[in-house]
């Protein structure tokens, strides 16, 4: 081989090989698969808040694909999720409390450190009045696990519920007592 050949060789070898070697050297992330417990469906969102973007509704029984570690954020803890429906893979955030066995869960109250906290136990999520009673309109409905602080206003009794005021994002909804625990 002439020694003008050998360089080309060499230097399209050397290009190649930088090329390739960052992809082929990079790790992907660690993932897991877990199962959506949720039999409504549970919203898989642009990013770990509830005020973002529904991308999809996952189902319930159906397997996504877990990565990263878990996100504290409006008193839920969120898990980054993929899943991969009609060829196309959908990416966002869930409330990790309906992902089946997610490893390392622990109830939520481990990022509350306030003192006036109620956790959300309605298995499908509760949702939050704009006054204490039924007839009230739902402003919206939390995941199981939020936390949520109680404002100073009493509790009121109507439709059998104990009705207790809560701040959400900035604002303030009545939710049924019986659907929440005090957390220390």
């Amino acid at each position: 081989m002439k020694k003008g050949t050998f360089v080309r060789v060499l230097i399209v070898a050397a290009a190649l090989a930088l090329f390739i070697a960052p992809a082929s050297l990079a790790a992907p992330p660690a993932t897991t698969t877990m199962v959506v417990q949720a039999p409504l469906g549970l919203n898989l969102r642009a990013a770990a808040n509830l005020s973002a973007p529904v991308v999809l509704v996952l189902r319930n029984g159906e397997t996504v694909s877990v990565a990263g570690d878990p996100i504290w954020y409006q008193g839920i803890r969120w898990t980054w999720a993929s899943v991969t429906r009609w060829g196309y893979t959908y990416e966002g955030y869930c409330a990790s409390a309906y992902l089946a066995n997610y490893p390392g869960y622990n109830e939520p109250i481990d990022g509350y450190t306030g003192n006036k906290g109620f956790k959300v136990i309605a298995p499908s999520g509760l949702r939050l009045r704009s006054g204490p009673g039924l007839s009230y309109y739902v402003v919206r409905i939390v995941p199981y696990g939020t936390i949520l602080e109680r404002t100073s206003t009493d509790a009121v009794e109507a439709d059998g519920y104990k009705w207790i005021e809560l701040k959400f994002n900035g604002s303030t909804a009545w939710a049924a007592k019986d659907f929440l625990q005090k957390v220390p």
